[in-house]
């Protein structure tokens, strides 16, 4: 089983049937001609999966599952099953229990001894209402070709929706990463409560906002993922500290990327935290249209291209400069990192990556390295948000499993 592949990040995600108004999306792609499995491939007979637990009342434990029947090609070429599951877990916001939805799959074939290694992927910027959940999806928006190919390298694949998405009773708080991490390793016990044999053995892996998550993982991971072993973490392209986004709006010096983003943004700080006034950050046609602008499936996420090239900058400038103070706080509350990570992180970002700007990743670097976390990192020169070349990321994780040590560019860079 071959695991070379190239990645590249996309800034836009079209998927089949599926118009994903987020501008700032940055799922994960395979070029043309990039192998996953042959169309005439047969599925590999699949071993008789042991009965689920359903128990369980804490976090990770199921609630319900069921089959994707119609998950992409991408995944059902290479024998692999698709499960949609929903599964408990915990606010970050307010420590509550919560229900998350998510995909479960598992490769077809016999597993290793030990069981299947698990990789707990964490996917882009959907959007922010329940609708967007990848679970709900056939092509999970957008995701099935790198699910695919973490499935080709081995893996079974835990993919959280996040709270929010995929599933009532819960708003989805954007940007968030303690609720991230929290979702991220919950659905690794969850994967495990649906099939018990897989291993306890897992990495976290993602990208832009997928990338938050995995980092949040391996920043929770010490006081969170008991029972479980996270070997690694690989974070492409991630938001991580976007406080930045607070100054950049007062000043209107954001970029066209960037209106999304501050927009989901606000857009959940304003559930969170009931105290906030979101019209002391939204005027002209930002006001007029924000429920327009939240959309992310067809047909009225159609329209938002149009709406997003007719903002102006003055349409997110916050009313006052306590208003920006305010926003700033709540933006560093959420920002990576937040605690020590125990387990090796990779992280991969570019030069003239106009959603998450280089200097904004670097604080989080630096704050890491200063914390005394493994990291090992790559800046990009001349890579962006949507084209960055990640095809060394896998590799890196597989090297984590079979127990190779990584490179620590904090150490070498004292």
């Amino acid at each position: 089983m071959s695991g070379r592949w190239t990645v590249r990040v996309g800034a836009l995600l079209c998927a089949a049937g599926v118009s994903i108004s987020c501008s700032q999306q940055a799922p994960i792609v395979l070029p043309p001609g990039a192998q996953t499995a042959p169309v005439t491939a047969a599925p590999a007979t699949s071993e008789p999966l042991p009965p689920s637990n359903f128990d369980g009342t804490g976090p990770g434990s199921l609630i319900s599952a069921e089959p994707i029947e119609d998950i992409a090609a991408d995944i059902t070429e290479l024998g692999a099953t698709a499960t949609r599951v929903v599964y408990r877990s915990t606010s970050g916001v307010t420590g509550e229990p919560t229900e998350v939805s998510g995909t479960v799959v598992i490769p077809g074939g016999t597993a290793p001894e030990g069981g299947w290694p698990v990789v707990s992927y964490g996917h882009g910027t959907t959007g922010v209402l329940e609708a967007c959940g990848p679970s709900r999806y056939a092509n999970l928006l957008g995701s099935a070709p790198i699910v695919a190919a973490l499935v080709l390298n081995g893996f079974a694949v835990a993919m959280t929706d996040y709270q929010g998405l995929g599933l009532g009773g819960s708003h989805h708080p954007y940007l968030d990463s303690k609720t991230f991490g929290y979702n991220m390793i919950d659905a690794v016990r969850a994967a495990r409560n649906f099939v018990p044999t897989l291993s306890s053995r897992w990495a976290a892996y993602g990208v832009s906002l997928g990338g938050m998550a995995a980092w949040a993982a391996s920043d929770r991971n010490a006081e969170y993922g008991g029972g479980l072993e996270l070997v690694g973490t690989a974070a492409m392209v991630p938001v991580s500290d976007m406080s930045g986004l607070a100054d950049a709006a007062a000043n209107q010096t954001l970029t066209r990327a960037q209106y999304p983003l501050l927009m989901y943004a606000l857009h959940t700080l304003a559930i969170s935290h009931p105290e906030m006034n979101l019209d002391d950050y939204r005027s002209g046609l930002a006001r007029e249209r924000w429920n327009d602008f939240m959309e992310c499936v067809p047909p009225k996420s159609d329209e938002v291209p149009g709406l997003l090239a007719g903002l102006q900058a003055a349409d997110l400038t916050p009313v006052s400069v306590e208003a920006t103070d305010r926003l700033r706080g709540y933006l560093t509350d959420m920002a990576l990192p937040q605690q020590r990570s125990s387990t090796p992180l990779l992280v991969m970002y570019g030069s003239e990556d106009d959603l998450i700007l280089e200097p904004w990743t670097e604080k989080a670097l630096q704050r890491a390295c200063a914390s005394g976390d493994l990291v090992e990192y790559e800046l990009h020169q001349g890579e962006g948000h949507g084209d960055l070349d990640s095809s060394r990321s896998v590799p890196w994780v597989k090297g984590m499993f079979a127990g190779q040590r990584p490179v620590n560019t904090c150490e070498l860079n004292r």
